[in-house]
């Protein structure tokens, strides 16, 4: 039997699991958003919504299940995928702002020029805060570069912008957003008006965000009015996070960043958008380098040809870098589950989670 917006209340919106991911704002009139903060404001006749059977902490309907992966089903350490490799941007710095390979920007310039897309969902820092914005245009893209940290609810924007029936959508998103997506793509509305298309889906290597607030606080007592230019956090022994202003590097301590992580990452299995279509991420001592698992054939269709039309250089990933990452992503599902069998009262989604460890336990 599906469900509607009361049981959406009851096991998601009104808990601690909520990601603020977006999925379900605009989907309903009664459901709003303020930055990452997601509520429903009245009451839904509809006995089977949409808002349920896209989010992504909700209970997928039995004949999806073993099409949907990350916190929704299980299959390995990363997820399925077709290959593995890292890769490196072929524009310069002077063409755009890179976190690191500048991959994700040149996917979605070859994504736009092949027409696979005509438009992309990506988060652009207005005033040094996440916004998600639609662009159609290569400048659009190239404007959105660079990690933000903090989480923007990305699907609320695709929502939005599927109403337009000639959109040809690509969207970058974090795990949870992916998985929104995908179940959309899987289980998609009877809606009267015709919409528009995801047909592109980029996730982006997630171990946490930060809430707007919390943002807030950091930038309020650390960087003031001045300009992020760059956000960075140096892996271990490091334990920091650096921000890069156009006249200075502020350290803080990864502890004190931490204290403002969104609940529902604490018991969040996903770190590598398992649900996307191509999952990109950073590659531990190469600076300049991503790492991407290609998890679809169209994925991987896109992939070639941005390495013809040299947007993109690829090179192999060694074993040593693959294992690591396959090691970190158990751990945080790990980590997930502990989390998830400490906290209080029963919800769908916990015991749904927890029943994964036995999975993980036999695998390793």
């Amino acid at each position: 039997m599906e469900k509607g917006l009361k049981e959406l209340k009851e096991e998601v919106l009104g808990t601690e699991i909520c990601t603020g991911c977006g999925t379900c704002v605009s989907l309903c009139p009664n459901i709003i958003s303020i930055e990452d903060r997601i509520a429903a404001i009245g009451d839904c006749r509809v006995a089977s919504g949409r808002c349920y059977r896209y989010c992504p902490r909700t209970v997928p309907l039995p004949e999806f299940e073993d099409r949907l992966f990350g916190d929704v089903g299980y299959r390995g350490a990363v997820g399925p995928y077709l290959k593995y490799c890292m890769a490196q941007s072929t524009l310069s710095d002077k063409q755009a702002s890179f976190q690191y390979g500048g991959v994700v920007t040149s996917l979605l310039l070859q994504a736009l020029k092949e027409g696979l897309m005509n438009c992309a969902v990506v988060t652009r820092a207005v005033s040094n805060f996440p916004f998600p914005v639609t662009v159609f245009h290569p400048k659009g893209i190239l404007s959105a570069g660079r990690s933000k940290f903090a989480l923007s609810p990305t699907n609320k924007e695709t929502n939005a912008s599927v109403l337009n029936a000639g959109h040809r959508i690509g969207v970058v998103g974090l795990p949870c957003q992916s998985t929104g997506l995908k179940k959309r793509e899987l289980m998609p509305g009877e809606d009267a008006h015709p919409e528009g298309k995801v047909t592109l889906n980029i996730g982006l290597f997630c171990t946490w965000a930060v809430s707007q607030k919390g943002w807030r606080s950091i930038v309020n007592q650390h960087v003031g009015k001045a300009t992020i230019k760059k956000i960075d956090i140096p892996p271990p022994p490091a334990n920091i996070m650096e921000i890069n202003t156009i006249k200075k590097r502020i350290v803080i301590p990864l502890d004190e960043v931490k204290r403002h992580v969104r609940s529902a990452c604490q018991v969040c299995l996903d770190m590598t958008a398992e649900n996307a279509d191509l999952s990109v991420g950073m590659v531990e001592g190469r600076e300049k380098y991503n790492t991407i698992i290609v998890r679809t054939e169209l994925g991987e269709s896109l992939l070639e040809s941005a390495v013809k039309s040299k947007y993109i250089k690829i090179a192999p990933l060694d074993d040593e870098r693959w294992r690591h990452l396959n090691k970190a992503s158990i751990n945080k599902k790990k980590r997930a589950i502990t989390e998830a069998e400490k906290r209080k009262g029963s919800l769908p989604y916990y015991e749904r989670i927890i029943r994964v460890r036995e999975k993980i336990e036999k695998e390793i």
